[in-house]
């Protein structure tokens, strides 16, 4: 008769602890973080870098660790900070951003190394930047071709084959001595959206999926 008041007295006392140790403040940053990458993130889509910002500022700002990560592919904060500059044309900061990022979550941001390596391009590291670029989307076609098409997550990845196929062409403007950067910074935007919208277009095919009982 007194084990149910002792299960219902450990649990209070559990979860007073957690309480103490994680305040609620701590879910609102989540939230609130969550809320300002999806609006970035939204701003980006749409071609609209200065709208996206303040919010990826204020997340590298509060939570420099932060990585996004929505179904299977991670993004850091600071690849984020780097790419928006980028897109406004102030590549001193996008350069600084991306930097920051390039040791935090190397193994799983996806992107990083790819900005990266186009900003060195276009401030003077032309060399060490096309290398920095082409490891980037070697990595990220690895990626997508060891997760694509394989799991839960994986089978409603880049069904048509249109990432991997784009990924190997801005592969093959890198080599040699006459790059059109022009077309490769083009190439890695595209990416960079198409991977976006791939990841809202895995979600709707779960979400279906679901819906209809299977």
């Amino acid at each position: 008769m007194n084990i149910l008041p002792v299960k219902i007295s450990v649990c209070s006392i559990l979860l007073l602890v957690f309480l103490i140790n994680y305040p609620s403040s701590t879910f609102g940053s989540v939230f609130s973080e969550g809320r300002q990458i999806m609006k970035g993130r939204d701003a980006l889509l749409v071609g609209n870098p200065k709208a996206a910002l303040p919010n990826f500022a204020a997340i590298a700002q509060s939570n420099p660790n932060y990585i996004n990560c929505a179904q299977g592919l991670c993004i850091g904060i600071w690849t984020y900070l780097g790419r928006t500059y980028h897109e406004l044309g102030n590549n001193q900061k996008a350069l600084e951003a991306l930097k920051k990022g390039k040791g935090r979550h190397h193994q799983l941001d996806r992107f990083n190394k790819i900005y990266l390596g186009l900003v060195m391009a276009q401030t003077g590291q032309t060399k060490e930047g096309t290398i920095e670029l082409d490891a980037g989307l070697k990595a990220l076609g690895a990626w997508l071709s060891s997760f694509a098409g394989r799991g839960i997550k994986g089978q409603y990845w880049d069904a048509g084959g249109n990432l991997q196929k784009a990924i190997a062409d801005t592969r093959n403007l890198l080599p040699g001595d006459k790059i059109n950067w022009d077309k490769v910074t083009k190439d890695v935007h595209w990416l960079g959206v198409n991977f976006e919208e791939e990841v809202r277009d895995v979600h709707r095919a779960e979400q279906d999926e679901r819906a209809s009982g299977y």
